[in-house]
């Protein structure tokens, strides 16, 4: 869980600013306003109301929903209870490493071809108003993870490797083109990545409200652990 966690966490940098508080660290990027993966507090490992408090006011300030995430911490999460705090979600950490039988083609994002995988991103998560920020995201990043598409511009992906395990993330598909095996591809593409770098495995986090938890277990994906996610 260590190694995923920091996988996780690395990628997060990307997209956030962290801010490493008492026992836990803070993630805002107060461009993505409101979502719950790049605005976030998570890694704790003390109850601390002063952290609690403070970090409420980093939300606050950055006018962003709060999001606490709990890691098999049951006593936090009846802390947070006391405070106010409501079960909002859970975040399932999947991994999987079976080699599938062919490589499919996928193509990676140049500084050249921002536009094509912001605006496939935009779409398929339903943020065109995102459009600007994502974009000078990856203007600044497209060093220190991979982003793709599909060979149909259907569907996007962001691949970050670190402590020998690539994680997959950001993976969408534009509504129209939902269901015709883009993302499966993408996945794919991924799996194969995994063995030609001699890694452990490819893991991706879904959240329960997406109800894509089947859909990765039908690709063989198998869950690692599982995070509830708060708010107030």
């Amino acid at each position: 869980m260590q190694k995923t966690e920091s996988n996780d966490n690395g990628f997060s940098e990307i997209w956030s600013v962290p801010s490493q508080l008492e026992c836990g660290t803070l993630f805002l990027n107060p461009k993505l306003a409101g979502d719950l993966f790049f605005n976030k507090l998570t890694n704790v490992t003390c109850i601390s109301e002063k952290m609690i408090m403070e970090s409420m006011k980093q939300f606050q300030k950055n006018h962003s929903v709060p999001y606490v995430y709990s890691q098999n911490y049951p006593e936090l999460e009846i802390f947070l209870k006391s405070k106010g705090f409501v079960y909002h979600d859970t975040q399932h950490v999947l991994k999987k490493r079976t080699l599938p039988s062919k490589k499919p083609n996928a193509i990676k994002i140049t500084h050249d071809t921002i536009s094509l995988w912001t605006g496939i991103f935009c779409e398929s998560y339903d943020c065109r108003e995102w459009a600007e920020p994502v974009s000078s995201i990856l203007k600044n990043s497209i060093s220190l993870a991979e982003y793709y598409v599909d060979e149909s511009s259907s569907s996007c992906m962001v691949l970050y490797e670190k402590n020998s395990i690539l994680g997959l993330y950001c993976l969408g598909t534009v509504p129209s083109r939902r269901k015709q095996g883009s993302a499966t591809s993408l996945i794919d593409f991924a799996l194969h990545e995994v063995h030609s770098r001699n890694l452990e495995f490819l893991m991706l986090e879904t959240f329960e409200r997406d109800n894509l938890s089947k859909f990765y277990s039908n690709l063989g994906f198998e869950s690692i652990y599982q995070k509830n996610i708060y708010t107030i």
